[in-house]
């Protein structure tokens, strides 16, 4: 039986911890996106993020990438290499024709 408690318990960890703390993710909280990460509200869905970021060198969590957008606000974003790295209502977008594509709305 204890052993039976404890793989539920690994299980239930393994579930809540990879929900929605990847930068990207859809969120309704800053809560739902971990420690030091914000819920963007005004992306569709919500998106967890980091602000600010530096760009250069690139001070966001790995497999994601800071972007300044025109009003001089930067963002963590998720990285891509084609849209079926990004959720449903996003794209991959490359702005700089460099190779550091990020998941923007759509």
């Amino acid at each position: 039986m204890r052993i039976l408690r404890l793989s539920l318990l690994a299980s239930a960890c393994a579930f809540l911890f990879a929900c929605g703390q990847e930068i990207g993710d859809e969120c309704n909280s800053s809560a739902e996106c971990g420690t030091g990460r914000t819920c963007d509200r005004a992306s569709k869905d919500g998106y967890c993020t980091v602000t600010p970021c530096t760009v250069a060198p690139n001070s966001c969590p790995e497999n994601s990438l800071c972007v300044e957008f025109e009003n001089e606000q930067t963002f963590c974003m998720a990285g891509c290499a084609d849209g079926d790295d990004c959720r449903d209502g996003y794209e991959c977008v490359d702005h700089d024709a460099s190779d550091h594509a990020y998941c923007q709305e759509r």
